[in-house]
């Protein structure tokens, strides 16, 4: 009987009986497998019927955070977020009638809780009997695709818009031009005190309105330098804008104004995003309900910057959190095709050129339902100074 020491040696691997090469060339085919699994860019996961990890490479290490260590002998539906639970029963039962899954585009969860965007091939594993007794996974990480796509599809929804911006704007120059010489042939009649103040209003939005289609696509900034405002004011004449709608509506408005309300800003714009904040908040209050607005001294949570911060609330029926979490978006509205779904995009923009923050919150709780809008804008007009030259 040949040594161990004589394995090596061709002649003795030829007089070898069947069964010991092929279990020699298995157990080489096993080597190579894994060591095309461990150098492998992808994440590669195998798991029993069961659903347990029984091997886990290097890449899924990159990818969920998790070694190799913490995970074997776990559940794969650490892996997977609670929206997809129905997805990990489907899997599983597709495993275990051996189907292949090819390219299945979904979302995993990585060990701190974050979501990752995966393209997922699974394939059975069979015994030598051709039993299923579990399956490989193979993802790949493809959420910076994702966000490449999603940002792609932004540029093109505002190469859109730019568009539309100027065929609106040529459009709507000539009837502006003709109200804005009627306003001044009226301002040269005789007119009771009462009148005169009204067309001074009309003069004051007509000025607005000359730059609302630009400027409400965020393509329009003042010209004007940034100058000291009281906010009150600002939102004193946002809600005269609005009083009709309040009469119609049922609405009851309440105020509280606190001390320190002045800051360096572009009043118009400002004055833009608090008409838009209480035009939504009477949307979301058909039947009547109380808007709230107020206006305190603020700080930065995530610095030391000081400031104001601005508050509209309403006691509408509040907002679901994937609306919320879109709420921002350019064209995304849920009001129907009437509206473009640029109000509060437009908001945003200018509350990031003033250098600020714009924060949210919602319940649609049946005792406490409502949503609330804050506008939090620094003191300092440094930076704000600097872009607006």
């Amino acid at each position: 009987m040949a040594s161990s020491s004589n394995l090596g040696d061709p002649e003795v691997e030829t007089n070898l009986e069947p069964s010991l090469k092929s279990l020699r060339d298995d157990d080489q085919a096993v080597q190579l497998l894994a060591a095309i699994v461990e150098c492998c860019e992808d994440a590669v996961i195998c798991q029993s019927l069961s659903g347990i990890i029984t091997r886990w490479n290097r890449a899924a290490e990159l990818v969920f955070g998790y070694t190799s260590d913490e995970v074997i002998g776990q559940s794969i539906s650490i892996l997977h977020p609670a929206s997809k639970a129905d997805e990990l029963v489907a899997i599983l039962e597709a495993i275990g009638h051996g189907e292949h899954i090819r390219h299945l585009e979904t979302i995993r969860r990585r060990k701190d809780g974050t979501k990752v965007v995966v393209a997922l091939s699974i394939a059975p594993i069979c015994d030598r009997q051709g039993k299923i007794i579990g399956a490989c996974k193979i993802l790949r990480d493809i959420t910076n695709r994702e966000r490449s796509d999603a940002v792609f599809q932004r540029d093109e929804k505002l190469a859109i818009a730019g568009r539309l911006a100027a065929g609106v704007a040529h459009e709507i120059n000539n009837p502006l031009t003709a109200l804005t010489n009627l306003h001044f042939l009226m301002m040269g009649e005789d007119l009771p005190e009462r009148a005169r103040r009204y067309l001074e209003m009309a003069e004051h939005e007509l000025t607005r309105i000359s730059h609302i289609t630009t400027q409400a696509l965020g393509f329009y900034q003042e010209n004007t330098e940034p100058a000291e405002a009281n906010l009150s004011e600002i939102v004193e004449s946002a809600i005269a804008i609005h009083r009709h709608r309040f009469e119609t509506n049922g609405i009851k408005v309440e105020r509280r104004y606190l001390d320190g309300s002045a800051i360096v800003c572009h009043a118009g714009e400002l004055k833009q995003v608090v008409v838009n904040l209480i035009g939504n908040a009477v949307d979301a209050m058909p039947a009547g309900g109380t808007l709230s607005l107020r206006l305190r001294p603020a700080s930065d949570p995530g610095t030391t910057r000081r400031g104001v911060r601005i508050s509209v609330a309403d006691t509408g029926s509040g907002m679901p959190q994937e609306t919320i979490r879109r709420l921002f978006e350019p064209f995304y509205t849920t009001k129907g095709s009437m509206k473009t779904g640029l109000g509060l995009w437009v908001c945003d923009q200018i509350v990031a050129r003033h250098r600020g923050m714009i924060g949210v919150r919602s319940s649609q709780n049946q005792k406490t339902h409502g949503s609330i809008i804050s506008v939090f804008l620094p003191s300092e007009s440094e930076d704000l100074d600097r872009d607006s030259t």
